[in-house]
């Protein structure tokens, strides 16, 4: 039996760029197992399934698979099923709010019009926070770097929907020079029960993209992912944690992907609302493959 998908490319307006997702219609009768198989045969970080929405509230399910397992949820593929979703169903075509059902709960994705282009911003999980007991030379070690190049704050397991290592650098050179042990990486983040290491470092200047972003994912399969949503969201809520504690809203621009050729461009802003962190990433999409699988 035929599916119809579509490869978006997310985070970027161009086709070619940003970070590229699978995205599978109708795939409410093909079983998780094949699902898995199909992610490995798109061997991107994330195919994503579009499935009739359980929820009464939700607009659509999703299930994400990278080449090795399934998420509850990632950032990269709500922003290609969004930008899908809106593409196919012409009752959608001019929403302004879609509610994505995952295995996280509903995700809330704006769509946020303007001459520019169209950008979906999603509202991520709560952030959760864990300490980890890892050295600077072990941390220096996995990313290939010297200690020296490693921020000030603690390494920490920082999570608003997908577990991830998140480690500051002092120099913006440092990020683009960076040559990490995979096989560290892997060994060290299973222990952690993170999928993987974000890489940040802030140009503290007032330029603008502030922020650039590596992510490292190598036990997924994913040696180094693009341009990361889940990545950037557990980003930002450490920024806030170790920089704008006592800000209430807040925002910068994000870029990921230069050192690969993908260079892709992320909206992170943030709320405290109730003394509850709400974290939003944003960002453009393009469709930039279209075909049928044959099942």
């Amino acid at each position: 039996m035929p599916y119809d998908f579509v490869q978006v490319d997310a985070f970027t307006n161009r086709p070619l760029y940003g970070n590229p997702a699978a995205v599978v219609f109708d795939a409410d009768d093909i079983p998780a197992e094949t699902m898995q198989k199909i992610a490995q045969e798109m061997n991107l970080s994330e195919t994503v399934f579009i499935l009739k929405p359980n929820h009464p509230d939700a607009d659509y399910r999703v299930r994400i698979f990278t080449p090795k397992n399934e998420l509850p949820f990632a950032g990269h593929p709500t922003v290609a099923a969004a930008h899908s979703v809106l593409a196919r169903f012409s009752e959608k075509s001019s929403t302004k709010l879609l509610r994505q059902e995952c295995g996280i709960g509903i995700v809330p994705v704006e769509v946020i019009r303007s001459d520019s282009g169209t950008l979906l911003r999603m509202t991520q999980g709560t952030p959760e926070y864990r300490s980890v007991n890892l050295s600077r030379d072990t941390m220096a070690m996995m990313l290939g770097c010297a200690e020296r190049d490693l921020g000030e704050h603690p390494f920490e397991v920082v999570s608003t929907g997908v577990p991830w290592l998140i480690v500051e650098l002092t120099h913006f050179a440092t990020i683009s020079d960076l040559n990490p042990d995979l096989g560290l990486i892997t060994q060290q983040c299973k222990a952690l029960k993170a999928v993987g290491v974000t890489v940040f470092v802030d140009r503290s200047s007032g330029d603008r993209p502030r922020i650039r972003v590596r992510t490292f994912a190598p036990g997924e399969g994913i040696a180094e992912d693009p341009v990361c949503g889940s990545g950037n969201g557990s980003v930002l809520a450490y920024i806030v944690r170790y920089k704008h504690a006592n800000e209430k809203t807040g925002a910068y621009v994000a870029e990921q992907g230069i050192e690969i050729g993908r260079d892709g461009e992320i909206h992170a802003s943030w709320e405290q609302v109730h003394d509850t962190l709400q974290v939003r990433i944003g960002g453009e999409a393009a469709i930039s493959v279209s075909g049928k699988l044959h099942l």
